[in-house]
Parts: C-alpha cells; structure tokens; sequence
C-alpha cells in the first residue's frame, strides 16, 4: 500500500478537477455499447492502470459515487451502475497503485453510524497516506431504507438535520484519536473509545456533498470542503447556487474560498472536433431509453437537487438524464474541451469541475490530460505537483 502524499487544503482560487471512477461497468451513460466498450470495473488490474493513467494526467481526485439497489432492470440488464462496486471496499486498489490523488468514498448517515463511518474513514486515510475524502450523503432513497431496514419516514430537511449531527459526531471521534469520547446528541448517542489507526489529514480528512436546497447549503457552508452539482443548460441556476453558497459560508464565518463548488460535467473528447462529434452521436443513438427512463424516475422522483434542476417532458428528461447524469456534456477536442472549461467557470463562478467521463477508453483519458496546459495558459489551474497537491 502506498502511504502517499498527505493532502492539505489550499484555497487559493485555481481550478479543482475530480474524476467520476468507474464503480460499474457503465456510470455515466445509459448504453449497453458503452459498456462493451470500457474497461472492465470488476477487474482490479484494469482499476489499477485507469487509476495511473488519472494520476499521470493531473487530476486532484477520483470520486467513488455508491449505492445499494439497483435503477430498475433495464439499467441491471445494461450494466448501468449495475453490478456496481463498494466505495470503502475498492477505494483502497486505488490507494496502492497511486501516490498523490486524493480518493472520495461516498458513505451513508442513514445506512451506516458515526462510529462506523468514523472507523471506516481513519482506515482509508491511514492506508492511503492522508488522501481519503467521504462525500457525506444522507441517503433519501425509500427502497435504499427498506432493504438496509433504516427508517422510511424522514423528509428532506429531517434527513440534514440528522446528517450535520452524525458528521459533528464523527468530528468527536476523529478528534479524540482513542481517548474517551461522550457525545449525546438528539439522534446520535455514542460513549466510548475508537481503535486506531487515526486520520492523518488535519483537523479531519475532506469533506464533500452535493445538496443545493437550503438545508444541503447549510451543512456546506457549516461543515464540508466542497461542494457539486450538475451542470445544467441554465447557467444562471448554478450561479445562484454559487452565490447563495458563497453567502452562507461568511455567515458561517468562514472565507468563501475555503468551499470550492464542483460542477459535474460529461466529457467526450477526440484528437479533432468532428472525431469528438461524431463519438458523441455514437454514444446518444446508442442509449437505452427504457433504462433513462428508471433513472429519471428514480432520481425525479427524490432527489431535490434534481427536481430543481430539471423541467419538462418526461422522455425529454430521461434523455438528458441518460447521459451523464444530466449535467452538460463537454464535446470537442482538447483545446475545445477547456474553452468550454473556461467559459463555464467564468459565466457560473464555480471553482472546480468533477469530470463525468462518457467513455473511460485510456485514449479518453490521455486526451483529458491534453486539456490542462489550456488552462494553466489562460492561469486558472496550476499542476498539482507544485501546488503540493492539494485539495
């Protein structure tokens, strides 16, 4: 295991980049084609050369999204996010193969407790050297409760005021570093000491969530060090977002720069523009409409952030759910790909972009990598390397 670089925070401004890993056979795409097409995601050796090759290129971070059911049989019939792998389970084959990137796990406050959470991510941060982050999801999903046996009546606010008390409850176990710890709180109550090994990032490892309601903002702004979301057509929706988030992290004393917003976007690159368009209509008459319908009405049906996103035609929106999980798609060749980069974060002020790649080929991925000196021209992105690596 590579005990690696300890990644510390630096809230200098300069662009952030996360990478959406390939924890199922096809993550971002409704697409049996696709699927064929990637690597293998159950293979640790086709995990281990995808995580260099992410590294090699630049990237901060990947990010390992989780769940526990399936969208529904046609995506299960597909391969999309199905079968798909366990975020604390194989976070680690990443860990080894690389030095420097930090990795994301997302875990459940609904599913799984502070000291199980506290436990499981001083594991992945002691293994991998100080480079774990937990995206902190409250879990919403009514099936998701019924088969884990959580309970089922919580709404959405409920479910964050939950979230923010389990996340201070695992700050006390972090902190305590195996020395008695009481924390009584009104929907956790834990006493007791935690084994080691302890956190090695300080004060405690990266803490990233997606919410964009109200309640989703205060935890942020309170608590997390970054933020995401999808990046619909509607640019003026995310800088509302931005601004309101911005906002919320002065009041809650802390400098707006120390909440860097990521805006997820589909990326689909070739050597040429015309190469880079003619994979995108490939890939868009390739989908399965019968399984972007499960997905937009599973996440449609639950999910705030996406409800306030997305309006219109159902199949309309199966449609763009179906590819890329809704956010835009970057289409062109490298130098395209960062105009693009470019404009989004100058017309929405987000701060860092999470890659949801269309197609993981390794030829998608050297072309990622093609795109940074763009930006490290125009001085909004500097290597991680001499920056120290940090988040």
């Amino acid at each position: 295991m590579s005990r690696g670089t300890t990644k510390d925070r630096l809230p200098d401004g300069q662009l952030r980049f996360g990478f959406m890993w390939l924890s199922s056979p096809t993550p971002t795409a409704t697409s049996k084609a696709v699927a064929d097409r990637n690597p293998d995601s159950l293979d640790p050796a086709s995990q281990i050369d995808l995580a260099r090759r992410v590294e090699d290129i630049g990237m901060d971070y990947v990010f390992f999204a989780d769940g526990y059911i399936t969208h529904g049989e046609n995506s299960a019939r597909i391969g999309h996010a199905q079968p798909h792998i366990s975020a604390p389970i194989y976070a680690p084959v990443v860990m080894a193969a690389t030095q420097h990137i930090g990795v994301v796990t997302t875990m459940h406050t609904r599913y799984l407790s502070p000291g199980v959470i506290a436990r499981l991510g001083a594991n992945l941060d002691a293994l991998s050297g100080g480079r774990w982050g937990w995206n902190i999801v409250p879990g919403w999903k009514t099936p998701e409760a019924e088969l884990l046996g959580a309970p089922t009546d919580t709404d959405h606010d409920l479910r964050y005021k939950i979230t923010t008390e389990a996340v201070e409850a695992v700050k006390t176990l972090w902190a305590s570093r195996g020395e008695h710890v009481e924390f009584h709180g009104e929907y956790h109550d834990l006493r007791g000491s935690l084994i080691g090994p302890h956190i090695e990032q300080q004060p405690w490892p990266c803490l990233f969530n997606a919410g964009v309601s109200a309640a989703g903002q205060q935890l942020i702004a309170e608590t997390c060090d970054f933020a995401f979301t999808p990046l619909p057509d509607d640019y003026s929706k995310v800088r509302r977002t931005v601004e309101s988030l911005a906002e919320r992290t002065e009041a809650a004393g802390r400098d707006p720069l120390d909440v860097n917003m990521a805006g997820a976007v589909g990326v689909l690159l070739g050597k040429t523009d015309t190469e880079a368009q003619e994979k995108f209509s490939w890939v868009r008459d390739s989908l399965d409409m019968g399984a972007a319908r499960d997905i937009a009405t599973e996440l449609m049906g639950g999910s705030e952030t996406y409800q306030e996103n997305y309006e219109g035609e159902f199949d309309d929106i199966a449609r763009t759910l179906g590819l890329a999980c809704g956010s835009k798609v970057l289409v062109g060749s490298p130098e395209t790909v960062a105009g693009q980069l470019l404009d989004l974060h100058r017309e929405t002020g987000v701060r860092g972009f999470m890659f949801l790649p269309v197609m993981y080929e390794a030829e998608q991925i050297e072309l990622m990598g093609e795109v940074f000196p763009y930006l490290e021209k125009a001085n909004v992105w500097t290597p991680p390397a001499e920056r120290g690596w940090s988040w």
